[in-house]
């Protein structure tokens, strides 16, 4: 009797040892699972977040060819600009000469030209349209998965069946609204208020002079960073501007400009000569302006705040009896050597971009 109980002893314990062991190697299996997952999931993202800097840095030096394709264009060729092939090989040149000198898990990105995108990006939607028409934008996927560069290759997670990870990473660079100027950038004394472009815009006449308090001559006289802000002062730096002596200050928007509601007749002379030495064939001038914080046509008087640009084509400067200067406002024209991130009256958009995505 005694025997048999401890026979039964013996074999609980044998299958407790079976079910310990049985455990023990799942738990294994389980945990060696989950050390494969955290170690690979790790590497997989290292590699996307090289993947992300590699695409920040290829959209960017490809916009940048195509603002610096824009620098060398005037205006008037900017507005109707088409993306041409050569200059859509430059521009695929510029990202992936970029992205191979970046890597992403120990292997230098190459570009697909079919994952170069470039056309225009809206910053409302958050979508990226593809054209050749005054493109202004170029979206880059950075990849390492079957089409490009290869998949990663897996450490432990093979055991589970998992020999490799694709990922990839998307990033757009835009040439926005300008967000700044460097000295000598502004053309005129005269700016425009912001309620004008509550009003009008691209391709709408706008009166500098005179001010007469109709929303098509919101703008107004000022003498930059000069005081005092009149007609003597305004003439100085007309006749500078002339000979090239005098260069206007760098702005940001906030800064504030010394305006005057003044009379200002005296300085039309002094115009008339600044204009016509910029004027082209077709009696145009081209000028950037800044734009002035105003909740009506109020003529301004002191210094006021400046919050953006815009840019007028000049087509007319009368001096007595009519004091008149006319104009339109250009718009998407491209002004060079600038950064972005200013808001859009136009726009008058920067040569030197900035990711959007």
């Amino acid at each position: 009797m005694n025997n048999v109980k401890t026979k039964r002893l013996v074999d609980a314990l044998d299958n407790e040892h079976g079910a310990v062991a049985a455990m023990t190697a799942i738990f294994l299996v389980v945990l060696l699972a989950v050390a494969a997952a955290a170690i690979d999931i790790g590497h997989a993202l290292v590699a996307k977040n090289e993947l992300q800097n590699t695409a920040d840095a290829a959209a960017l030096a490809g916009t940048r060819s195509l603002g610096l394709m824009y620098e060398s264009m005037t205006p008037a060729e900017q507005q109707v600009y088409t993306l041409a092939g050569g200059d859509q090989a430059t521009i695929v040149a510029a990202v992936q000469t970029t992205a191979v000198a970046n890597s992403a898990a120990g292997v230098p990105i190459t570009i697909n030209a079919a994952d170069i995108a470039i056309g225009t990006w809206n910053p409302t939607t958050r979508i990226h349209t593809p054209t050749v028409n005054q493109p202004k934008a170029v979206r880059v996927w950075a990849r390492r998965d079957s089409s490009a560069n290869g998949a990663i290759s897996t450490f432990l997670a093979g055991v589970v069946g998992l020999t490799s990870v694709s990922v990839s990473a998307v990033a757009t660079a835009d040439m926005t609204a300008v967000g700044q100027t460097a000295p000598g950038q502004l053309d005129v004394p005269f700016a425009i208020s912001e309620y004008y472009f509550t009003q009008f815009g691209c391709g709408d006449s706008i009166k500098f002079y005179p001010n007469d308090g109709t929303p098509q001559a919101c703008s107004a006289w000022h003498t930059f960073d000069q005081s005092p802000a009149n007609a003597n002062t305004l003439r100085t730096i007309i006749d500078g501007m002339t000979n090239g002596t005098y260069q206007s200050p760098a702005t940001t928007p906030g800064d504030s400009l010394n305006f005057t509601n003044g009379n200002v007749a005296s300085a039309f002379p002094n115009l008339i000569n600044l204009y016509n030495a910029k004027k082209d064939a077709n009696g145009n001038w081209d000028v950037f302006v800044p734009v002035y914080q105003s909740p009506d046509c109020t003529p301004p008087n002191g210094a006021i705040p400046i919050i953006g640009y815009a840019e007028a084509r000049i087509t007319n400067v009368q001096g007595a009896p009519n004091f008149l200067i006319s104009a339109t406002i250009l718009c998407n024209i491209f002004e060079g050597n600038t950064t972005g991130g200013g808001p859009p009256y136009g726009p008058v958009l920067s040569t030197i971009p900035g990711l959007v995505e």
